[in-house]
């Protein structure tokens, strides 16, 4: 039998009594209070009536043939899901029999004779209760479906700290069973860290500590430990429950932020990174050479920028069309990346210009040395897709702090040497000049 959730307009009552003129008058007193009623004679018929319909109360006998009224109101409140409140009457003085009653499950009684007035306000106030117990019950049935199907752990604590709550997103984050968890004290569970800490101790809840201010806490970013001492990135927050002013318990909320961390990471790579190469590309260079020359001047050391631009390049693209020539960048990018120490970098401003960042270098000798080094790799046959590729490359060479004091000027001026390379035949690298840098004989050296 399913409640009826007072969803007709009057509510239904069943009476049972082997009495037909007790029947009559309830029947009379109760339809003219507008409710719908329904008769049994015995506790059988009551129960099939039961089987049948949807009832909100019930008024039974006490003293009945075959099956007691106390007997029936127990299959009642047993056998029934949402059973109805059951309200006895009886002619019977026996302190037993109503304790019998109450035991069974009934939720008032009321003697014979029936003083209607008090029968009346009885009634009201059993279906009002009744009627609030079922929507209380629905409603939390419905708010405990809608925390179990949340895609956030969500957690309930006790005004003792203690775990009363959680909902299978969380115990799957944690990788804990209900059972486990439930009852716990909170901080035995939630073992909390912030940003750059291995501190797991943070107290995620401290309004339970005692503290005059209760307001929420929330972290953007922090991490949780896991029940075998893994740990995973979290969005947490923390709610104090206040009721008449004190404070009841918790709620805690929080968010496996995995995959969003490892979204931006790739939004970060890819903003820095060419697509193509997986080179650094050009905003990182800008701004990464500040950074760098920032470095040089604190520590008082040399800080070189080659300048690279392809020799020969652009009738590969001709010929062979632009997929040949995006593998043969593929393969200048790692034979530029194979000449640098790890102190040192190679990044893809565009097209076919490189700069490599030298921050290890001790001597202008040491950029011109990589230089050559890379012009020598450059100059091997680069096959791809069946094809032998040639190319070369010319080299500008700017040096922090001899000829240059800020990113703009450092980039500038490598860019400078760089042409004065390729009008020096292509090939070859050379240093900027600040004298003259276009002028051939202002050229620090060069190599064809």
């Amino acid at each position: 039998m399913s409640p009826s959730f007072f969803r007709e307009s009057r509510p239904r009552i069943l009476i049972v009594d082997d009495d037909e003129v007790i029947r009559i008058l309830l029947r009379q007193f109760l339809e003219s209070e507008q409710y719908v009623v329904d008769e049994a004679v015995d506790g059988y018929g009551a129960l099939d009536c039961l089987g049948k319909k949807t009832y909100d109360m019930v008024i039974l006998d006490i003293a009945m043939p075959g099956i007691d009224g106390p007997t029936v109101c127990e299959n009642i409140t047993t056998s029934f899901v949402n059973a109805p409140p059951v309200l006895m009457i009886t002619a019977i003085d026996d302190e037993e029999t109503i304790d019998r009653s109450f035991s069974a499950g009934a939720v008032d009684f009321i003697r014979k004779p029936i003083r209607w007035p008090v029968l009346k306000n009885r009634i009201r106030y059993i279906l009002g209760s009744h009627r609030s117990k079922i929507e209380q019950e629905l409603l939390s049935t419905n708010y405990e479906m809608i925390l179990d199907a949340a895609a956030n752990g969500i957690c309930g604590v006790n005004g003792e700290g203690k775990i009363s709550y959680i909902n299978p997103a969380g115990l799957k984050m944690l990788e804990y069973e209900e059972r486990e968890v439930t009852g716990r004290d909170y901080m035995s569970i939630f073992r909390l860290s912030t940003p750059g800490s291995d501190d797991f101790s943070v107290d995620c809840c401290p309004f339970f500590q005692g503290a005059e201010n209760a307001d929420p806490v929330h972290f953007d970013e922090a991490r949780l430990i896991r029940s075998d001492e893994t740990s995973f990135p979290v969005e947490f927050s923390a709610t104090p429950i206040i009721q008449r002013g004190k404070l009841s318990g918790g709620v805690l909320v929080f968010q496996d932020i995995t995959e969003r961390q490892e979204a931006a990471e790739l939004i970060r790579y890819m903003a820095n990174h060419d697509t193509l190469t997986q080179l650094p590309n050009r905003n990182y260079f800008r701004r990464r050479l500040p950074q760098a020359i920032s470095l040089a001047r604190r520590y008082d050391r040399l800080l070189c920028l080659l300048f690279i631009d392809l020799d020969r390049f652009k009738p590969i693209n001709d010929t062979y069309g632009h997929g040949i020539g995006d593998l043969v960048l593929v393969q200048v990018a790692e034979r530029l990346r194979s000449t640098l120490r790890s102190s040192d970098s190679v990044c893809r401003l565009g097209g076919d210009e490189f700069v490599i960042l030298l921050e290890s270098t001790e001597t202008a000798e040491g950029a011109s040395h990589v230089a050559q080094m890379a012009i020598e790799l450059l100059n091997e046959p680069i096959e791809v897709d069946n094809h032998i590729c040639y190319i070369g490359a010319s080299i500008g060479i700017s040096v922090f702090p001899d000829d240059c004091q800020n990113a703009e000027a450092m980039l500038r001026h490598a860019d400078i040497a760089m042409y004065q390379a390729k009008k020096n035949g292509r090939n070859c690298w050379c240093f900027y000049d600040e004298k003259g840098p276009v002028k051939k004989g202002k050229i620090r050296s060069q190599i064809s």
